[in-house]
């Protein structure tokens, strides 16, 4: 998985919780977390690729 799948993978988790009633700010973070356990990323690592 290279890291513009796990960019994908993040902004279709955000979109998601967003359309649920999440806050956008709230969603990055679940999203970001979602992705880090199912993908086994460490979460600092996904942090860094999202803020790049």
């Amino acid at each position: 998985m290279d890291i513009f799948e796990v960019l994908s993978a993040i902004i279709k988790r955000k979109a998601a919780f967003m359309d649920s009633g999440i806050d956008e700010q709230e969603a990055l973070m679940r999203a970001e977390l979602d992705i880090s356990k199912e993908y086994h990323i460490p979460l600092f690592d996904i942090k860094k690729i999202v803020r790049a």
